[in-house]
């Protein structure tokens, strides 16, 4: 299993554990329902944006997740 792999498994383990345990009304979905409320651009953006990455949508000079962890090309 690569390493890619095995991040996205502890993080599904983490959800889902985390899920389980929460209390009433502290889902993770829940709090997005209440960012929506508060800060609804902010949220449908950074939703948008993270969707669109994943989906390989966003031209790479574009994609704000790619260009903020271009320092690390830059290091090496």
């Amino acid at each position: 299993m690569r390493s890619a792999e095995r991040a996205w498994v502890a993080l599904g383990v983490g959800v889902l554990a985390y899920e389980l345990m929460a209390e009433d009304g502290e889902l993770l979905s829940h709090q997005v329902d209440r960012w929506l409320e508060s800060h609804p651009v902010i949220t449908y953006t950074a939703v948008s944006v993270t969707a669109a990455h994943l989906l390989n949508v966003l031209p790479r000079k574009l994609d704000p997740w790619v260009l903020m962890f271009s320092w690390r090309n830059l290091v090496s």
